[in-house]
This record gives C-alpha cells, structure tokens and sequence, in this order.
C-alpha cells in the first residue's frame, strides 16, 4: 500500500480500536494487492497524484498535516467533485474501509 493510500484508510477507519484500525489497513492492502495490475496500476497512478496535491496543500498551509477530518473533507469534497476518476477513486477507497470495518466489528461482536 502505497502512503497516501495508508494516510486515506487512517482517515476514513471510524473506530478508535488500534487492533481493528490495523486490521483494516491489512485487509485493504490485502485487496489492492489482489486486483488486476492494470487496475492497481490506475489506483496506484491516482495515489501519487492525489497525495501529491495533498502534499502542496499542506506546504501551503491549506491542508493540515497530521488532521484525519481535514483529510476526510478532501476527500467528501473529491468524491462530490466534477472528476469522475477523482470520484471513483474516494468510493473505492470507502467501500474497501466500509467493508473492513464491518467485518472485523462483525468478527468482535461473535
């Protein structure tokens, strides 16, 4: 898992519970590694772009470093945004969390 993709799943992951939390991040990197190349490769190029820009707005003061809810604003202001590849790349990310993250509360819970 590339680092913005590590930084998106922190910023997206809803627990508290550091053991879920790493679960997740596991599960996530699991599914990247498991999708076509070609398609890894889209997401992969669209990590690097987007974190790139993440990164020129925190060197502008616009983005704070280390803020997971100014990241989730980024990112619910990228998935509402006019660039479907922007778009679809926020969603996959989230259903990838959302997914995670039930099944290991799921797990907890039994």
């Amino acid at each position: 898992m590339l680092w913005f993709e590590r930084e998106v799943v922190g910023a997206l992951t809803t627990t508290t519970d550091q053991s879920i939390r790493s679960s997740v991040e596991a599960f996530v990197d699991g599914a990247l590694r498991d999708w076509p190349e070609h398609l890894r490769l889209g997401v992969a190029a669209e990590s690097v772009l987007l974190g790139t820009w993440a990164a020129v707005l925190r060197a502008l003061g616009r983005l704070p470093a280390g803020d997971p809810a100014a990241l989730r604003e980024l990112l619910d202001r990228w998935e509402h945004g006019p660039i479907g590849l922007v778009r679809s790349y926020v969603r996959a990310m989230k259903s990838l969390v959302i997914m995670a993250e039930h099944d290991m509360l799921a797990e907890e819970a039994a």
